[in-house]
């Protein structure tokens, strides 16, 4: 069973490549960037991004409290490990959380990261290797993401939650076969149950 973290940063490295989204989803071919920490953005399209209903700060969030027991036992999760963003430098230091499914199969994972660096324009108007849309969860904006070329894998969803801040979470099947629009809906699913929570607290 491969390791929930090295699949986190294998996603996220292969999403900064360059490559341009769009809306739609679909992403357009382009030169790729001199460097991950400075995309060439002279060419991408502009997704105009509605404001959150009220800024929330991720600043000292510990992710794993972005779930309550009746949460957790509806993603199935049982066990809950906090981490530090699985060492991937645009994430690095970030604080994130990791919810297994691990006692009996299908095997799956959570990634939750709580992302003070960078807001959700970063996957969407930024030359990245991957097809993303713009959804709404919980009433945020958000960026919904896989790989480009990738699919049946992993999918992340992103949340806008305050200037240059966003909540990354993302579901990994690790025994079970589901169709990408399948893992994106638990994505989804684990995102609203989080900004729901997130929204309790502050």
């Amino acid at each position: 069973m491969r390791s929930p973290r090295l699949a986190a940063a294998v996603l996220i490295v292969g999403l900064l490549a360059g490559c341009t989204t769009s809306e739609a989803g679909e992403a357009t071919p382009g030169k790729a960037p001199a460097s991950q920490s400075e995309p060439d953005t002279s060419s991408s399209p502009s997704v105009e991004i509605p404001p959150p209903p009220r800024e929330i700060s991720l600043d000292g969030l510990d992710p794993c409290t972005l779930f309550t027991e009746s949460q957790l036992a509806q993603l199935g999760v049982d066990s809950v490990k906090p981490g530090n963003g699985g060492g991937i430098k645009i994430y690095k230091d970030m604080k994130d959380c990791t919810l297994d499914k691990d006692a009996a199969e299908p095997f799956y994972s959570y990634s939750v990261i709580a992302v003070t660096n960078v807001d959700v324009s970063f996957w969407l108007n930024e030359r990245r290797n991957a097809d993303a849309a713009l959804i709404s969860v919980a009433g945020y904006p958000a960026a919904e993401f896989h790989t480009k070329g990738v699919e049946d894998s992993d999918c992340a969803v992103a949340v806008g939650v305050a200037k240059n801040q966003h909540l990354h979470v993302e579901m990994e099947p690790l025994s079970e076969d589901l169709k990408q629009d399948q893992i994106c809906q638990r994505s989804e699913q684990a995102a609203e149950m989080a900004m729901q929570t997130l929204q309790t607290l502050r």
